[in-house]
């Protein structure tokens, strides 16, 4: 494999060195006066490229104020126009492209230094729900209701996006890629839910939820992939923000957080803090029903009340450095130390369905979990041809994340016939677990002219990772470990990938055509079975993507890929984690990946309202499934690989404008579902099912620099997996008032005000019936505050994405 990248490597660089760019043929035309209306001539006018602030083309305006640049290349841009004795003005970013070869900015006014500037800003603010053909961005940063919640409140109430009853995060029912800020975030299962419980809302800018990534993007997610793009400042000088959220439901919590940049013409440093203490309240409810080998059955009925307690810490510190204007190295780290702690009691009620309870087994779990995490990245970005657009960049990635459990669980037997209580029973778990990654990769960027553009890129990622289980139960008075149940798992793995992409424009049509190659090895190894699985194997994913104009406001599109989702390594780890005596679960190391491919149709009307047809077949879908020991009364959760999966849905975006000071985003999404998969005596089972989401997020501008806003949002009864889910739904209302210049804004949100952010579900099949009810988010007050401080002109940090990866966020 090392071969094939070095010759594809080689051959990418021959073959984009031959080509040639035809000339470029947009046009700009301006005219700059002063605040009176009279002509400024001689003023200095920059057009520059929005993606890295670099300087593209200068002009002077001429004696009667004028200004014209020609035969600019289709992109991004913005314009800075300055004088000397007058404020600098900045002119909002626009596009030049296939429709908009000609922009006529209009007539500028600048005020002498000294003096407020005499301008009108024409502000277009944005919906809380964006929607384009394979890709949805919710606007967190313009949510009134968004403070005082974390970022997987704010993915539950997404389109699309499901989260069951374990708190992981799916989209459209299948497995998701989660990143932040285009870094993948290291961690699966219960630590990504953590990581996610512990990031406040009021730190994200968007969430952009990609159904259909092109091949550039890492191969893994079935479903797609999930980018929460933190807040960043978006200003030449010094800028930031500061924050503070109080919350109160059964407990009260806070947050602060804070953004920094200070930009310069050679240099470019930001950074993010944040931190907080969330507490919250869970309630579960397990009813199982489990028939015996004699015909009999038995119940068991969990009540469980559980107090967690989220602490976060995290920091990102950054730094770019122009070397000129077509070359910038730069530097990113960023880190977290958070740490979870619970404290469960449960009461498990034992005996026949319908008839008095027999015994009584009372629980006291005490969990404490601490977490931290460092990644440092090191990345470079070339600009071979400014005129061309042609762009080369690498990366180097270090990541490291460690983890340290020690969870203790006491329980004691209660007869209710005879009224006797047994002894306590005490068991200790102390898990470590560390993940050390390492990443290389280099991405390029080559028009071929102003229609055809081909990208390719190789990449090679080194994954090592060691987890430790002691396994202690109480012995006269002392712990003393249980070396059948104590073990030390340790995994590594090796992916080398390649991919190229390929974009043309033919007249009302843009076809891309893009392939990726993953080649992957790895190693797994239990110490206390001494047992080995290793793995190879190459695969390729092809991605095609069309669209066709049907007139300037109306297109088409079709998009056909492959995907793949690797097991976690969690989710390989055979160790025994135990809730109680009649619950636990286990990893299974033979589980094999699955793959998914999804064909996905849309229809844009107007620009804005949008029907997307949606297909995915996934093939061995790993998931969770739930078997019982009959002889211990024990439920036991493990990872196996299903059949297949069949998941089909129609989405519709519906904006409206009610009037000019109501606006009204809505979601109807349609969705059909099909597992099949057999149970432990290959007894095959299927379950199919029909639901739909609704979500309606409604903003009324108000006076005096105030404005409202009111979602709410229905989510049917579903299937996942072996588990059946009733319906959710539930109303969030906020209110926004902006002081100071708009520099201060204070927000006040009641969510959860129909208290049904809930998951309530079961599952039969088998010998087995089980229902569940959690209950994790309780009526929350909100009050959030924040103030800007700096310019306001400064360009925001360049938008890079790392060398992380697949592999990633699956560590944990």
């Amino acid at each position: 494999m090392k071969k094939i990248v070095v010759s594809l490597s080689i051959a990418m660089f021959c073959a984009i060195s031959a080509v040639a760019q035809q000339n470029p043929t947009g046009k700009i035309t301006l005219k700059i006066q002063d605040a009176e209306g009279k002509p400024l001539p001689f003023t200095t006018i920059m057009l520059k490229s929005v993606k890295d602030s670099v300087l593209v083309k200068g002009e002077l305006t001429t004696e009667a104020g004028d200004c014209q640049f020609e035969k600019i290349k289709d992109g991004h841009y913005f314009i800075q126009a300055s004088q000397v004795g007058y404020t600098t003005l900045f002119v909002p970013a626009f596009k030049i492209d296939a429709t908009h070869k000609t922009i006529e900015v209009g007539t500028l006014k600048l005020s002498n230094s000294g003096k407020n500037l005499q301008a009108v800003n024409i502000t277009a603010v944005k919906p809380y729900i964006e929607t384009s053909a394979g890709k949805t961005v919710l606007n967190i940063e313009n949510s009134v209701t968004a403070a005082g919640n974390t970022a997987l409140d704010l993915l539950r109430r997404a389109p699309g996006v499901q989260v069951d009853n374990n708190e992981n995060v799916m989209l459209k029912g299948q497995s998701v890629t989660v990143m932040i800020d285009g870094k993948l975030t290291y961690l699966s299962g219960e630590q990504l839910s953590n990581l996610l419980k512990t990031m406040p809302g009021e730190s994200i800018a968007n969430i952009e939820i990609i159904t259909s990534p092109s091949a550039k993007y890492e191969a893994a997610g079935n479903g797609g992939i999930i980018n929460i793009k933190t807040k960043k400042g978006k200003m030449t000088g010094i800028n930031g923000n500061i924050s503070t959220t109080l919350t109160q439901s059964v407990y009260g919590r806070y947050g602060v957080s804070g953004n920094f940049n200070w930009r310069t013409e050679k240099f470019n440093l930001f950074g993010n803090l944040d931190q907080g203490d969330n507490p919250r309240l869970v309630t579960r409810k397990y009813d199982r029903v489990v028939k015996d080998s004699d015909g009999g059955e038995t119940s068991l009925f969990q009540d469980i009340f559980q107090r967690n307690r989220f602490k976060n810490n995290y920091l990102k510190l950054g730094m770019d450095y122009f070397l000129n204007d077509k070359n910038t190295i730069g530097v990113l780290a960023s880190g977290y130390k958070n740490s979870f702690s619970s404290d469960l009691y449960s009461q498990t009620y034992l005996g026949r369905p319908g008839k008095a309870t027999d015994s009584t087994l009372n629980s006291l779990t005490s969990n404490r979990n601490k977490f931290d995490n460092i990644t440092v990245n090191l990345n470079y970005k070339g600009v071979i041809d400014s005129a061309g657009g042609r762009e080369i960049s690498f990366d180097a990635d270090y990541a490291q994340f460690n983890s340290q459990r020690t969870l203790n669980l006491t329980d004691s037997m209660y007869d209710n016939h005879s009224g006797f209580n047994s002894s306590p029973n005490s068991i200790r778990n102390l898990n470590n677990n560390q993940v050390i990654i390492k990443s290389l990769k280099t991405d390029l960027s080559w028009p071929l002219n102003k229609n055809t553009k081909l990208e390719a890129g190789l990449k090679a990622s080194f994954v090592t990772t060691t987890n430790r289980m002691l396994f202690d139960s109480l012995y006269h008075g002392a712990f003393v470990t249980i070396p059948r149940l104590s073990d030390q798992f340790e995994y590594e793995e090796n992916i080398y990938a390649a991919y190229g992409s390929y974009k043309q424009q033919i007249n009302k049509t843009n076809v891309q055509l893009g392939l990726r190659v993953e080649n992957t090895s790895s190693t797994g190894h239990s110490f206390s079975t001494n047992s080995t699985v290793s793995r190879s194997y190459t695969d390729f994913f092809p991605n095609i993507a069309i669209e066709q104009a049907l007139n300037p406001k109306d297109k088409l599109t079709l998009v056909l890929s492959r995907r793949i989702e690797r097991p976690g390594y969690g989710q390989l780890n055979p160790f025994m984690f135990y809730l109680d005596k009649y619950t636990y679960g286990k990893g299974n190391p033979y589980l094999r990946p699955q793959y998914s491919n999804i064909a996905e149709f849309a229809y844009t009307f107007r620009e804005k309202y949008i029907a997307t047809l949606r297909y995915t077949r996934t093939t061995d879908m790993m998931e969770e499934f739930i078997y019982f020991d009959e002889v211990n009364k024990a439920s036991i959760s493990t990872q196996r690989n299903y059949d297949n999966v069949d998941v089909g849905s129609l989405l519709f975006t519906l904006p409206f404008e009610v009037t000019k000071w109501w606006t009204s985003t809505n979601n109807i999404d349609a969705s059909y579902n099909r597992y099949r998969f057999e149970d432990l005596n290959k007894v095959a089972f299927t379950t199919t099912s029909v639901n739909y989401y609704i979500n309606s997020t409604n903003t009324i501008t108000l006076p005096k620099d105030m404005k409202m806003e009111v979602m709410a949002y229905y989510n049917s009864p579903f299937v996942y997996s072996i588990f059946r889910g009733y319906s959710q739904y539930n109303l969030n209302l906020g209110i926004q008032k902006q002081f100071l210049n708009k520099n201060a804004t204070v927000k006040v949100s009641v969510n959860n005000i129909l208290r049904n952010e809930s998951y309530r579900g079961a599952a039969e099949y088998g010998n087995v019936r089980l229902g569940i009810f959690n209950t994790w988010q309780f009526r929350t007050v909100n009050l959030y505050f924040a103030y800007r401080f700096g310019s306001n002109s400064i360009k925001a940090a360049r938008e890079r994405k790392t060398g992380t990866s697949d592999e990633q966020k699956r560590a944990g």
